[in-house]
């Protein structure tokens, strides 16, 4: 049986830190990559009563080297950054564990959920990460069916793409693997997956 936890954590190199606590906002952070260039290229949504201010606060951060907003209503946004700053993923995948995403940063706090094959594994993914980032929380439990309402359907899919390591960084394998293990088609797996995304989001969004 594999071992799940919840660690929050404060990274204050990192600009998600600045910009959640700058402008009040919830940052879910649906993935990022190292490019070979060494820049963190992510793709996120930021919800904020003052949205209005992001085009010029990214500007004003110096990690954050370029910066597109894809979309944007009177509170929320979607934009795609490309960042110099260190990232926390190594201290995770390099003890073998993996994160389920989305990573969603709120009042400077960064939630991420992790699994491990073995319980010392977890340990020494925490102990990395009290290296490089201050602990704001740490919940642990055995991995369960999680009850936020899923249907089977969606449960397959999300447990593939994560057996399949799609939600890891970079993936280890692309929507067209996961909708080939499923029986499906491309668009078939990415819908069952948007839903189930969007109701394990807004499980853990939930006070």
């Amino acid at each position: 049986m594999s071992i799940a936890m919840s660690i929050g954590i404060r990274h204050r190199d990192c600009w998600h830190y600045r910009l959640s606590k700058a402008l009040a906002a919830t940052i879910i952070v649906k993935y990022t990559y190292m490019l070979p260039n060494d820049q963190l290229y992510g793709y996120q949504t930021i919800v904020s009563a003052r949205i209005g201010e992001l085009e010029s606060f990214l500007a004003s951060i110096p990690q954050v080297k370029k910066f597109a907003i894809l979309s944007r209503s009177a509170d929320r946004a979607e934009v795609i950054t490309w960042a110099e700053q260190s990232s926390i993923i190594d201290s995770i995948i390099k003890k073998n564990c993996v994160f389920i995403g989305p990573t969603i940063v709120k009042d400077g706090v960064e939630n991420w959920h992790i699994v491990a094959p073995t319980r010392e594994e977890l340990q020494e993914a925490v102990a990395a990460l009290e290296r490089c980032a201050e602990i704001a929380y740490i919940r642990s439990a055995e991995v369960v069916e999680p009850d936020v309402g899923l249907t089977e359907r969606q449960m397959s899919a999300l447990k593939a793409a994560v057996e399949m390591g799609y939600f890891e960084t970079p993936r280890r394998s692309s929507i067209k693997d996961v909708a080939k293990r499923l029986k499906v088609s491309p668009s078939t797996a990415v819908e069952h997956l948007r839903k189930a995304e969007k109701k394990v989001l807004e499980s853990y969004a939930k006070p």
